[in-house]
């Protein structure tokens, strides 16, 4: 039969040939990036190991990507064929692959780092992997910084934790093992390490009362410091690390007068001073505050100034009346000692309703003055003090109408993280009494 059947078809080949019937060879497959790469790092026998899937096409960008017993392969037009594999291809599948942050690889993995590191880039950034650390993307300003210190090779060497962001303000940041590179919108990206480091950590970092840093640690003749949003910590050999805060400056607007944090010196004297329809407050207070007024009446409220800067012997005149008239321990509710008044700064004015509906009462708060002050006195960088709820920490009853000029950084972060008090945002113990 097998005999037979040969024969046949070779009649039937025979046939074809002289009716002028060609018959094709079989078409060969064509051979595809993904396949010369992985010849290229020697197929089955190579680190890969054989295939496990057919390549894969429509990926982000026009990509493709086929997958091995050890690894893959991924291409797009923009970056080649290019393999991932081991810590790095974990720590990338971890970003959401090519559609992540990172993107596409853009090279292979590079290896023979310190201390027995590799990395590979991509779109995006890179990821660095050591034995001791993992793998652990970088990107974006905080790469920036790394970069700028040296990679792995400088003070900070790898990461030892992604990118972690959600702080105040709409911060990031990145651990290394040398320390930390902190980023935020308005500060850009700052390296922070050693003893400096551990004097910020001290003051809970940038929720606490300096805040992020501004510029990196700088050193002259053994000595260093590093500047924040409110002030300096400074370092050296003999003395160890000093913190320097704006908030204990009269002079600063980020100053923070309580009971337990007296002005130096107590006769303190703003300057320069600017009227507001008669009550006097500094100059950039002044500004905003006429600013607010204005757009409050815009918006057609009623509101006036009523009360700005004290002298320590305006203060000190008013809170003896009201000890003669309440006694002292009401008069501390309501009343702050000479040279422990807000209004000595020029930073804070109490405000009214024309007609003088609940003027310097709790009910103010219903009023329109007072709720338009309560909605919208934050995005002229102010905030209101004493508000209700809080004596305990601010040692004040509620007072709707004492507005606090703090400018409009901090005013909108208050009010974003629900801080309802100074005291709460720069991470200060409670003060209720002297």
């Amino acid at each position: 039969m097998r005999r037979i059947a040969g024969y046949l078809l070779a009649l039937l080949t025979c046939a074809m040939l002289l009716a002028g019937t060609v018959v094709a060879a079989p078409v060969a497959q064509a051979v595809t990036a993904i396949d010369a790469k992985y010849a290229q790092l020697g197929g089955a026998s190579g680190r890969l190991g054989a295939p496990t899937s057919a390549e894969t096409c429509g990926l982000r960008g026009g990509g493709c990507y086929r997958s091995f017993q050890a690894g893959s392969i991924h291409w797009s037009p923009a970056t080649g064929a290019q393999p991932t594999w081991g810590g790095i291809r974990t720590a990338w599948a971890r970003t959401g692959w090519e559609n992540g942050k990172l993107g596409y690889p853009t090279g292979s993995e590079v290896c023979g780092l310190r201390n027995g590191g590799c990395y590979q880039s991509f779109q995006g950034g890179s990821v660095h992997w050591s034995p001791a650390t993992g793998g652990r993307p970088t990107w974006g300003a905080i790469r920036g910084a790394w970069a700028r210190s040296g990679y792995e090779n400088g003070q900070l060497g790898y990461p030892t934790t992604n990118e972690v962001c959600g702080l105040r303000g709409g911060g990031c940041y990145q651990n290394y093992q040398g320390g930390s590179i902190i980023w935020s919108p308005t500060t850009g990206a700052r390296i922070s390490v050693g003893a400096i480091r551990a004097a910020w950590a001290s003051t809970r970092y940038e929720n606490g009362a300096l805040g992020y840093p501004v510029s990196d640690e700088s050193c002259t003749a053994g000595a260093c410091s590093q500047r924040y949003q409110r002030g300096v910590i400074s370092w050296s050999p003999g003395g160890g690390a000093r913190i320097a805060r704006d908030i204990d400056v009269a002079a600063s607007v980020f100053v923070v007068v309580n009971k337990r944090r007296q002005l130096n010196p107590a006769r303190y004297v703003p300057g320069p001073l600017a009227g507001v329809e008669g009550p006097l407050l500094r100059s950039d207070a002044a500004q905003q505050f006429a600013r607010l007024l204005s757009d409050a009446r815009a918006s057609g409220i009623g509101m006036v100034p009523v009360s700005g800067y004290r002298s320590y012997d305006t203060q000190a005149s008013l809170y003896a009346s009201y000890v003669n008239q309440y006694g002292q321990a009401t008069a501390d509710l309501i009343s702050a000692r000479p040279g422990f008044s807000e209004h000595q700064t020029g930073l804070a004015i109490d405000i009214g309703n024309p007609n003088g509906a609940c003027g310097l009462q709790e009910c103010f708060a219903t009023t329109p003055a007072g709720d338009w002050a309560a909605r919208n006195a934050w995005r002229y960088g102010f905030v209101i003090r004493y508000p209700r709820g809080f004596t305990s920490v601010t040692g004040y009853s509620y007072e709707p109408w004492h507005l606090r000029y703090v400018g409009t950084t901090i005013s909108s972060e208050m009010r974003i993280h629900g801080l309802p008090t100074l005291e709460h945002y720069m991470s200060l113990p409670a003060a209720p009494s002297y």
